[in-house]
């Protein structure tokens, strides 16, 4: 059974990425408005706690007893009268749970405190802490407040207590000022959020569509098809112009492509077609002149050899092309080879009328290579200057060592006065299928060739030309040490 691939969007990506980060900041957001409730409690009840220093109650209650003789209700009146913080109610329970004395808020002196609220958490828990204090958040009065007991150790009156209520009414009206305004700040963040995934999608998912759409007509033949570039140059727009770039190189290697076709077809239909016509003329004719035999002969026979030529140069590519060309190294002496295929040229250059000449040094010039492949390279480079150079022109072909160089190295030119190329076709000449001039003779993959073998025999290729005048070849090879 095939497995089916459910492709996610970029779309999907960005709505996934945005949920992440609005549920982020509503944790986030909601931690700090916790944090700041705790710490405003917190604050609110160490302001509570700071009212009662330990010890010293008992003591202002015992002074009053002892040195005015006053009741417990006259000492917690004046305890409650010299209290410091104004909006804090504060109760002074005796041992029977009576407001002695009040300030705040109702007064309720005299009342008990079953009578003013009937819960009281705090003191409960006052009566179970080791440090007598107790603790309530809740509602008093229809009003949340903050409450702190604290129990008096005092003779007689072991269970009165000190009731301190803090109104926590602002408190909480500043935290929800707090918490709409983080609401409020999460609202905004997302809004930018979504707006910030809008333009992604309109910066990115949009283009990268039009570069998904463009790449799938190009896959499927139309290699006209143009990705229009966006406004902003960014990475999308880089690829968007490296496409359309390789666009055109396609099409550009097609029509090179169509015009090696059309080529390779006319070279091989000239020689075919004088073969085949001096066959039928030597076969029907039946009174055979000496001179026309070997006339006929010998264009059939130079003719296979151009074919022979152009079969071998198409295999040869199509090893390049492969990476299976072989290539055997021994040693060699580049001058020698090089001088053996300027001799076989001087027959066809006396027929064409073109001035051979070669300076080569009388110097041995040995390097480790294939000989085969070395002197493929020499026909192919003067068979192209014999092509391109008309009649009464010149071929010359010179070599230069430079011992000083380590390693020592061999500079071989070869120049001709043929019709020479633009300086703007120089760069593409060793590419494949390229041709300066479509009027020419030859398949275009010549100097391919011979750049890849020199490139295997690491030696460099250096091509000059000034049209109408000319074209140079130089080639440098490395010399062993002799």
């Amino acid at each position: 059974m095939k497995k089916v691939v459910r492709l996610h969007s970029i779309s999907h990506y960005v709505a996934a990425t945005m949920l992440v980060f609005a549920v982020s900041s509503a944790v986030l957001s909601a931690l700090i408005v916790a944090a700041t409730a705790m710490s405003s409690y917190t604050m609110v009840r160490r302001t509570l706690e700071s009212q009662i220093k330990g010890g010293l109650e008992e003591h202002y209650f015992s002074q009053r007893f002892d040195r005015y003789g006053e009741t417990f209700q006259e000492a917690a009146q004046q305890f409650v009268n010299h209290f410091e913080i104004t909006d804090v109610e504060v109760w002074v329970l005796d041992q029977e749970l009576r407001i002695a004395a009040s300030i705040g808020g109702t007064a309720m002196d005299g009342a008990t405190a079953v009578d003013a609220e009937t819960d009281m958490p705090d003191y409960e828990k006052a009566l179970e802490a080791p440090d007598r204090h107790g603790f309530w958040n809740g509602n008093f009065r229809s009003e949340p407040v903050y409450a702190f007991s604290y129990i008096l150790d005092l003779p007689g009156y072991e269970n009165a207590a000190i009731r301190l209520l803090h109104p926590l009414t602002d408190v909480n009206e500043t935290l929800l000022k707090i918490g709409m305004l983080t609401v409020l700040i999460w609202l905004l963040f997302n809004s930018l959020l979504l707006l910030f995934g809008h333009m992604i999608m309109r910066w990115v998912r949009d283009p990268i569509a039009q570069v998904s759409a463009a790449t799938a007509k190009i896959a499927e033949g139309d290699y006209n098809q143009r990705i229009p570039l966006p406004r902003v140059r960014n990475e999308i727009y880089q690829l968007s112009e490296d496409i359309n770039n390789m666009a055109e190189q396609v099409v550009l290697a097609e029509k090179m492509k169509m015009d090696f076709v059309s080529t390779i077809s006319h070279e091989l239909r000239t020689p075919l077609t004088a073969i085949k016509g001096w066959g039928e003329t030597l076969l029907q004719k039946k009174d055979l002149d000496g001179d026309l035999t070997r006339r006929g002969l010998s264009i059939i026979i130079e003719e296979s050899a151009r074919l022979d030529h152009l079969v071998e140069e198409l295999l040869d590519f199509s090893r390049i092309q492969d990476n299976s060309m072989a290539l055997r190294s021994e040693s060699i002496d580049v001058l020698a080879e090089l001088d053996d295929v300027v001799f076989l040229f001087h027959e066809r250059a006396a027929r064409k009328g073109v001035e051979l000449s070669s300076g080569l040094p009388e110097i041995p010039a040995p390097m480790a290579g294939d000989p085969a492949r070395i002197r493929q390279v020499f026909i192919n480079l003067l068979d192209n200057a014999f092509k391109h150079t008309p009649q009464g022109g010149s071929v010359v072909v010179s070599a230069q060592c430079t011992p000083e160089l380590q390693p020592e190295t061999l500079r071989v030119t070869i120049q001709d006065t043929g019709c020479g190329v633009d300086e703007k076709d120089l760069p593409h000449l060793t590419e494949k299928f390229y041709k300066a001039s479509t009027s020419t003779k030859g398949s275009g993959i010549g100097l391919a060739v011979v750049s890849e073998i020199l490139k295997a025999h690491d030696c460099a290729l250096e091509l000059e030309s000034d049209a109408g005048k000319g074209f140079t070849v130089h080639i440098t090879f490395p010399l062993q040490k002799k």
